[in-house]
């Protein structure tokens, strides 16, 4: 079961990439995000299921309010949860690659975004890779490509 939410985590987070407007893509990268936390829950990622669904709350409220005082509010419970679930160095990879995006996530920029998550899918990749999980493996490698595809169509200069 935690690999079935795992490639619906995927089906939402590769479609938002392709959405031109960034509202719509925090859209579905909530959905992508709770999808996610529930994944990392059930195959036994804690700190990965904990960012993910404070993620899911992030990209709601970021799709109708931009504030600091909420990113700033958002990173100190990243490190809480970095702090609490702390086990071993790669416990901390869901925390480091949720805070980079977040700062980008604030930026409401989609050409930010789309940069800035290939850079955190490497990050989550090596935490499914740690975690053993074959569907967030592949969840992200096929992101990873996505996203390129993606950048390239959408974020080329004319």
């Amino acid at each position: 079961m935690g690999q079935l939410m795992g490639f619906i985590y995927m089906f939402f987070l590769i479609f938002s990439y392709f959405q031109k407007y960034a509202s719509k893509l925090l859209l579905y990268q909530s959905l992508a995000f709770l999808f996610k936390g529930i994944h990392y829950f059930l195959i036994g990622g804690l700190s990965g299921s904990l960012t993910s669904i404070v993620s899911f709350i992030r990209n709601l409220l970021f799709t109708k309010v931009k504030s600091k005082v909420l990113i700033i509010f958002f990173i100190i419970l990243y490190l809480i949860i970095g702090i609490t679930c702390f086990t071993d160095i790669f416990s901390t990879l869901p925390v480091i690659a949720t805070i980079l995006y977040s700062f980008f996530v604030y930026i409401k920029n989609p050409k930010y975004l789309r940069l800035s998550s290939l850079f955190t899918s490497f990050i989550w990749l090596i935490y499914n890779i740690y975690l053993i999980s074959y569907g967030g493996v592949l969840t992200q490698i096929i992101l990873i490509i996505s996203n390129i595809s993606a950048m390239i169509k959408l974020d080329k200069k004319k």
